[in-house]
C-alpha cells in the first residue's frame, strides 16, 4: 500500500501527481461535438492541479475524423502555449482508422507506418513534444523484436521522448525488457479498476512492472463509467454512438449481475462517509505506488474531484473491506468482445 509521500512521481522525466486525464471522451462517442471552450477548461483544470499526464491517440477522434482528439489537443496548446513544457503527453498509435467497440482495430507497427503516424501527431500538437509514444496493441502477426526495434529506432531519431506500452502482459514485458538494450520503457497502459484487480494476469503484470520500475497508466478506473453509478439501468442511458454499447460487461445479459459490486461500494460509501470516487480512486492509488489512475471526463468539476483524491489516504480497514468486496463479487463478461480479447492483459 502507499501513503501521501507516494502520491507524486516522475513520468517520462517530468513530475506529476498520481492522477492523469484521459482525453478520449472529449471527442469519441459523442452525439454532438464538445465546444473547445469546455474541453480546454477540462484540460487546463487538470494541468493547473499538477495532474500533468494527458493521454491521447491517433484514433481517439470522431467517426468522421479519427484525428480530431489530437487536433483538439493541438488547439489547446496553441491557445495555452505555456503548458507545453509542463504537460506529459502520451500518444498511442499503430492502429489503422478509428477506435472500435471491439477494443482493437487493424494494427500496423511497421517502421514506416509508425514514423508517419508520429510525424502527423507532432504536426497536430503544434510544437508540443511527444513525451510517451506507445503502440495501442502489439500485433500478433509481426515478430516482437521487430516492433520493439522500430520503436527504439524512432526514439533515437528524436521523434518522441520515451517508449510506452499498452495492454502488454507480464510475460511479454519480460521479453521486451531483454530486447531493449537498456532503453527505458516508461509505462504500460492497462485497465485498472475494481473490476480488474481480481484478474491474476493483471496482478502479475503490475508486479513485473513494479520490479522493472515501469509505471502503470490505469485507464478506465470507473469501469468505463459503470462503477461511477451514473449508468443505473442499462445502456439506453448512453448515446447511440458510444462505443461502450459493445462491451460485454455492460450487456443486457451481464449488467444487473455486475451491479452487486457497485452496490456494495455504495453501501461502504454511506457507512464510511466517503464518496464512491474517493473509494474507487483511493483504493487504486493505495493498491500500488506505480499506478497512476487515468479517469476521463468532460466536466472540469469532476477533474477537481478526481485530483483531490490524491490527498486522501484510505485506512487499512477500508482497503481490507474493498478488497473483500472485489473478492466476493466476480465480474461477469469479458473486458472486450472476443475479437479484442487476444490482444489485452486478461485471464
Amino acid at each position: 500500500m502507499s501513503d501521501t509521500k507516494d502520491q507524486t512521481f516522475i513520468l517520462a522525466g517530468k513530475p506529476t501527481i498520481r492522477m492523469g486525464l484521459g482525453l478520449m471522451g472529449l471527442t469519441a462517442g459523442l452525439d454532438e461535438p464538445l465546444p473547445d471552450e469546455q474541453a480546454f477548461t477540462v484540460i487546463k483544470t487538470s494541468l493547473d492541479a499538477d495532474a500533468n499526464l494527458l493521454n491521447t491517440a491517433l484514433f481517439y477522434g470522431s467517426e468522421e475524423d479519427p484525428l480530431s482528439n489530437l487536433k483538439l489537443l493541438g488547439r489547446f496548446f496553441e491557445t495555452y502555449p505555456k503548458y507545453k513544457d509542463k504537460a506529459i503527453v502520451s500518444v498511442k498509435g499503430g492502429m489503422i482508422g478509428k477506435f472500435s467497440g471491439s477494443g482493437v482495430g487493424l494494427l500496423c507497427d511497421s517502421y514506416e507506418y509508425l514514423k508517419n503516424e508520429i510525424l502527423i501527431a507532432k504536426d497536430l500538437l503544434k510544437g508540443k513534444e511527444i513525451d510517451i509514444f506507445a503502440p495501442a496493441r502489439l500485433p500478433d502477426d509481426r515478430p516482437l523484436e521487430e516492433t520493439i526495434n522500430n520503436l527504439i529506432e524512432l526514439q533515437k531519431e528524436g521523434l518522441f521522448k520515451t517508449i510506452g506500452l499498452s495492454e502488454v502482459s507480464y510475460k511479454t514485458i519480460e521479453k521486451i525488457n531483454n530486447l531493449t538494450n537498456g532503453e527505458k520503457i516508461s509505462s504500460n497502459e492497462i485497465e485498472i479498476s475494481l473490476q480488474t484487480l481480481n484478474d491474476s494476469e493483471i496482478l502479475k503484470t503490475i508486479k513485473i512492472c513494479e520490479k522493472l520500475n515501469i509505471k502503470i497508466i490505469g485507464y478506465s478506473p470507473f469501469g468505463h463509467g459503470f462503477l461511477s453509478g451514473k449508468i443505473t439501468k442499462n445502456l439506453n442511458e448512453i448515446g447511440k454512438k458510444d462505443w461502450r454499447n459493445f462491451l460485454p460487461r455492460l450487456s443486457n445479459e451481464n449488467f444487473n449481475k455486475n451491479l452487486n459490486l457497485l452496490n456494495e461500494i455504495k453501501n461502504l460509501s454511506k457507512k464510511n462517509n466517503k464518496s464512491i470516487v474517493e473509494l474507487i480512486l483511493g483504493s487504486i492509488l493505495n493498491f500500488n505506488k506505480i499506478i497512476i489512475p487515468l479517469p476521463g471526463t468532460i466536466n472540469f468539476q469532476k477533474v477537481s474531484q478526481n485530483v483531490n483524491v490524491t490527498k486522501i489516504i484510505l485506512s487499512d480497514e477500508e482497503m481490507k473491506e474493498i478488497l473483500e468486496i472485489i473478492e466476493r463479487n466476480p465480474v461477469f463478461g469479458n473486458r472486450y468482445p472476443d475479437v479484442g480479447m487476444g490482444l489485452v492483459v486478461s485471464c
